[in-house]
């Protein structure tokens, strides 16, 4: 079965985005805040734009990968900031809209964002690295 020639665009752009739409929109709606939601939008047209832009320019899959990866570091590390600013928002609307047995303190806590902006931005950087070590070797 052949597959469609969009495909790798479809999957990227999906699996890019998603996770960034459903997170902005979920915190916009237990903070009662916009800002998550366009954080959210913000970064999901970056991420587009970077993802036609590598793709249309040709680039191998570990720049582009690396790219990408590195992009979200920053939107993450944006996030952690809305995160700090309304934190105590946040955390109020988690707890009166998602039941108790599922209350996690670390999913409103900005370090927690932070950290996770920083284990991206090292997977950016290490897929950048490794992309660039195999072009060497080649």
């Amino acid at each position: 079965m052949a597959s469609h020639p969009l495909l790798p665009w479809y999957a990227a752009l999906l699996a890019g985005i998603l996770p960034v739409l459903l997170l902005g929109f979920l915190y916009s709606a237990l903070a009662d805040r916009l800002d998550f939601a366009g954080w959210a939008l913000l970064l999901a047209a970056f991420y587009t734009a970077a993802l036609r832009q590598g793709m249309q320019a040709g680039w191998p899959a570990p720049r582009l990968a690396g790219a990408l990866a590195l992009l979200l570091a920053a939107g993450t590390a944006a996030f952690a900031g809305i995160e700090r600013t309304h934190q105590e928002l946040l955390d109020l609307g988690y707890r009166a809209v998602l039941p108790e047995q599922i209350y996690f303190p670390v999913a409103t806590s900005p370090s927690a964002a932070a950290a996770a902006a920083g284990a991206l931005a090292a997977a950016g950087m290490a897929i950048l690295a490794g992309g660039w070590l195999s072009r060497r070797r080649g």
